[in-house]
């Protein structure tokens, strides 16, 4: 089960030609810096371009073969396309915008039902209303839902909470997380926010300058990824399930492989699967295990790989087991402490650096 993917397209002096194979699951980030290609790669996935060469399979549907002069257009593609602009239909009220693709599948097409993901999307209270009754948040949630409900092979998302508020963000964070986890459709997800990367992605696909420059799984590119560790401050992700909750001071027991990892803030529920974004400055480093100290979190760990970023930094590649985590020192601390690959050291965490 995977896409293949290979375009090349002449833009005057931009050149696109990319060529990759992603899993045909989860959320694929398309990461990049502005200017490197990703709108137009979009826009020939889509079918909204013709390329000059050109290839795309998703599973066993072929969508372009240029070697065969062989071309879907945009209307036959079933491939469900939401912008950072939600492009609701002005005059008719949220049920039919959703009904408006829906409606237009055949009926052995509808396997994903109406009723189902109005539910997942909290749309109840919105079906009666027009897009300009409702905020921004909830225009793309329709936005959402409506893609969705074309039954598509592929789902792209082209920084759709960008023009969003922090809040309308939060809001509607948890609704993309759903969408691969409990409707199963591969998603192609655009963003230059690191932290919604961080929390959303399983794979990436990295491009500068008309070409994919890297590839690979989220959680091993968030920590060798130089666009990505020195873009926003270097991140690492630590997956786990809650094992334990305790009311009286707020704070979530996560189990993170063989070692536990204390959450301070609202309380999550036990047996829930969490994914911990931790920013590589919130992570100290001793040599020793501090008793009295204020920090929670403090895992004994041996220093991998050091990095210079710059800046009179030091980035240091720590693991436990099968876990890599990141932190940020100075290098006068990194001399102090004469770390070197193969040191045993203390990562402390404070568990209310913790992004959940």
């Amino acid at each position: 089960m995977n896409i293949q993917a290979h375009y090349k397209k002449f833009y005057g002096n931009f050149i696109l030609d990319v060529r990759f194979e992603i899993p045909a699951q989860g959320i694929t980030i398309l990461f990049g810096p502005s200017g490197s290609g990703k709108s137009s790669l979009l826009n020939c996935i889509a079918g909204l371009d013709k390329a000059e060469q050109s290839h795309l399979k998703v599973n066993d549907r072929l969508f372009d073969d240029s070697a065969n002069h062989f071309h879907l257009s945009c209307q036959r593609r079933n491939i469900g396309y939401v912008f950072q602009d939600n492009r609701l239909f002005p005059h008719l009220d949220v049920k039919h915008n959703l009904l408006y693709g829906y409606n237009r599948l055949e009926p052995h097409q509808r396997t994903i039902q109406f009723d189902h993901v109005v539910d997942k999307f909290s749309l109840q209270q919105l079906l009666d209303k027009l897009p300009h009754q409702i905020s921004g948040g909830q225009k793309q949630r329709v936005a959402l839902a409506r893609a969705i409900l074309r039954n598509p092979q592929l789902l792209i998302l082209d920084e759709p909470v960008s023009a969003l508020d922090y809040a309308s963000k939060q809001e509607l964070l948890p609704y993309l997380e759903r969408i691969h986890k409990e409707l199963t459709i591969p998603v192609l997800y655009v963003s230059h926010d690191i932290r919604e990367v961080l929390q959303l992605g399983d794979y990436m696909l990295v491009m500068q300058d008309g070409h994919i420059v890297d590839q690979g799984e989220l959680v091993d590119l968030c920590v060798s990824q130089p666009l990505l560790t020195q873009s926003e401050g270097a991140s690492f992700i630590l997956e786990g399930v809650v094992t334990d909750t305790d009311k009286h001071h707020c704070i979530s027991t996560v189990k993170c492989q063989d070692h536990d990892l204390l959450l301070s803030g609202n309380l999550l529920e036990v047996n829930q699967s969490v994914r911990i974004l931790v920013h590589a400055k919130d992570v100290s480093l001793s040599l020793s295990h501090v008793i009295d100290s204020s920090i929670l979190n403090i895992l004994e760990s041996t220093v991998h790989k050091l990095h210079t970023p710059g800046n009179g930094k030091q980035l240091v590649e720590l693991i436990i087991g099968e876990t890599r985590l990141l932190a940020t020192l100075s290098l006068r601390s990194v001399i102090a402490l004469k770390l070197k690959p193969g040191s045993k050291v203390f990562a402390q965490i404070k568990a209310t650096a913790v992004v959940r």
